[in-house]
């Protein structure tokens, strides 16, 4: 609405300020709803409705089967995911026996507060490559993946992580 003022020029009276506008969403609002927009996608999803049904107690297979829906990635490194699983079984004994309950839980979209948190546990540990504040892998942590093309992985080092391992260069003098 247009309204004219004493020097006969329009004004908007509708004016909103674009501070009122921001969003006020901090990291852990942002991190679950993320988490709730992953668990829409993962209703009646076949794999995790496999796992939950499955009478498998392979701890590992079950946990990377979670990671990979979880992640929405398909290649996660077995290693790593042993070595966060053990990690999270030292934290917490019952840990293995929480997989196939939140499997079922994600698959039928019914995530309770506990099953929430220990999927964000678990995305954490891939994506920031700790458990509970331990570091368990730096290089091969996921929030890497996103820049991989451009960037190199930060170190005190300003070359790319694991590059003494190769012979270096020989100059002919």
């Amino acid at each position: 609405m247009k309204k004219n003022d004493a020097s006969g020029d329009a004004e908007n009276t509708h004016d909103i300020a674009p501070s009122s506008l921001e969003p006020k969403l901090n990291r852990r609002q942002w991190l679950q709803a993320t988490l709730l927009l992953v668990v829409g996608g993962l209703s009646g999803s076949v794999t995790l409705q496999s796992l939950a049904e499955s009478t498998n107690t392979d701890g590992l297979s079950a946990f990377m089967t979670l990671s990979k829906a979880l992640t929405e990635r398909q290649q996660l490194d077995p290693e790593v995911g042993q070595r966060f699983l053990t990690a999270f079984t030292q934290n917490n004994l019952s840990f293995q026996s929480q997989l196939q309950p939140l499997s079922a839980a994600l698959a039928g979209g019914t995530l309770d507060a506990a099953q929430q948190e220990l999927a964000l546990q678990i995305l954490e540990a891939w994506y920031l490559g700790t458990v509970n504040k331990q570091v368990i892998t730096y290089e091969q942590a996921l929030m890497f993946t996103v820049a991989s093309d451009i960037l190199v992985i930060r170190s005190y080092c300003l070359n790319k992580p694991g590059f003494w391992a190769e012979k270096p260069a020989t100059r002919s003098v």
